[in-house]
């Protein structure tokens, strides 16, 4: 049986959509096999709109994946750091992943609106990516897939443990 992900798609213009669009027509491509998508559009401006941003803050409470399509040279807009917010409480213990479309990673000069993105993401319990994940994977069912999921050592895993220990300072 195929799982079905809950998809919340963010989008800042027209030229954001069209790459929002090439994002998920491959990311359905990839994981068709297994996977079926629901996907649910907003433009930064409808989160400002009382009706379409309440249902798009319910979208984002239970989206396994959130997508954001946004321009990397502009900031955030009011009304899209208030619909972050707003649901962020609301996901409870519910895994899920939010991917930042051009967000440049670990280059230097990052934009304030992605670190403010990474940040609500691991805020809201959520992996944060920059790019196409390579394997989608369903929330743990059972006791017996936590403790398994827990034994693998990831690739994020891996760089944090190779990473040396920053020294300790003393008091002075």
């Amino acid at each position: 049986m195929k799982k079905n992900w809950s998809v919340t798609v963010v989008y800042e213009d027209t030229h954001a959509r069209e790459s929002a669009v090439q994002f998920c027509d491959q990311l359905v491509k990839r994981f068709w096999a297994e996977s079926e998508f629901s996907i649910d559009w907003w433009k930064f401006s409808e989160l400002e709109d009382d009706v379409s941003g309440r249902q798009a803050e319910a979208k984002g409470a239970e989206a396994d994946l959130i997508i954001f399509a946004a321009r990397s040279d502009t900031g955030l807009p009011e009304s899209v750091t208030q619909w972050l917010e707003s649901w962020i409480g609301r996901r409870g213990e519910r895994e899920g992943a939010m991917i930042a479309l051009n967000d440049p990673g670990t280059a230097s000069g990052v934009p304030d609106k992605f670190c403010y993105l990474r940040g609500a993401a691991h805020r809201a319990g959520m992996d944060y990516l920059t790019q196409m994940p390579k394997a989608l994977r369903p929330a743990p069912d059972s006791l017996e897939s936590c403790s398994e999921r827990a034994r693998q050592v990831t690739h994020v895993l891996a760089e944090i443990l190779r990473r040396p220990a920053a020294p300790k300072t003393l008091p002075l």
